[in-house]
C-alpha cells in the first residue's frame, strides 16, 4: 500500500520565518491522510472526458475525522452545480479538474468564503491517461472585492487501485492539480468519478481529505 513513511509524521518540523517570510510547515504539507492504494492488477481504460453527467450524488468519509458529508451534484449550463451538506455551494464547467468558477459560504476565510471567477482553458488534460497535463487560467474575485489570477496545473501522475471498506479495489486515476497555493488530488475512476480527495495547503498542509462511500 501506498502511504508516507510513519516517520514523516514524526518529524519535528514547524513553520518558521526568514527576514519576515513564513516557511511552509513541512511535517503538515506531507502528513497523511491519504486514500489506501495498490499497484493496479489489470489495465485502467482511457477517459475522453471527465465530466460530471453521470453524478447526482456522493457520500463521503473524511479521512481526517470520520465525519460524513454529502454532495449532491445537478447540472449547470455546460458544467456542474455542487451542494455540500456542510452549506458550501459550488459550480465548475467543463469537467470535474477545472478550478470552480462561482462559490458561496465555503471555508471559513472572511475575504474569500464567497467569489466567481472567470476560467479559461490553455492546454486539455484530456484523453485522461498517465502522463496528461492540462493547464488554465483563472482570474478570481471575492465578494469583499479582492482578486487574483493564477494558473493551474495538473497532470494524471499515476494509475492505481484505491481500497474502500465493503468494495472491490477500484482502478483509479491520480490527478494532481497545483495553483501554487494549493494542491488538490483526485482519485478518478473511469466508471464512478471521484472517489478520493486530497486537498493540501502550501502553507497549513491538509486541509480537506476524503474517501467516497457509494
Amino acid at each position: 500500500m501506498k502511504r508516507l513513511s510513519a516517520l514523516l509524521l514524526a518529524l519535528p518540523l514547524a513553520a518558521c520565518s526568514v527576514d519576515g517570510f513564513e516557511l511552509p510547515n513541512l511535517a503538515r504539507v506531507f502528513e497523511s491522510p491519504r486514500p489506501d492504494t495498490q499497484p493496479l492488477s489489470g489495465a485502467i481504460r482511457s477517459v475522453p472526458q471527465a465530466t460530471t453527467a453521470a453524478l447526482s450524488s456522493m457520500t463521503v468519509s473524511s479521512l481526517m475525522d470520520g465525519s460524513t458529508q454529502t454532495y449532491t451534484v445537478r447540472p449547470f449550463g455546460n458544467g456542474v452545480r455542487v451542494r455540500q451538506s456542510d452549506g458550501c455551494v459550488w459550480t465548475r464547467a467543463g469537467d470535474w479538474f477545472s478550478p470552480s468558477d462561482s462559490w458561496a459560504n465555503c471555508g471559513e476565510s472572511r475575504n474569500w468564503h464567497t467569489g466567481q471567477a472567470k476560467v479559461r482553458q490553455l492546454d486539455s488534460l484530456y484523453p485522461l491517461k498517465v502522463g496528461s497535463v492540462g493547464r488554465y487560467e483563472r482570474s478570481a474575485v471575492s465578494h469583499t472585492g479582492r482578486s487574483y489570477t493564477r494558473q493551474t496545473r495538473c497532470e494524471v501522475t499515476d494509475a492505481v487501485e484505491v481500497l474502500r471498506p465493503g468494495k472491490a479495489a477500484t482502478a483509479a486515476y491520480v490527478v494532481v492539480c497545483n495553483d501554487s497555493r494549493r494542491v488538490r488530488t483526485t482519485w478518478y475512476a473511469p466508471d464512478e468519478g471521484p472517489i478520493a480527495y486530497r486537498e493540501v495547503h502550501h502553507r497549513k498542509g491538509v486541509e480537506v481529505a476524503w474517501l467516497r462511500n457509494d
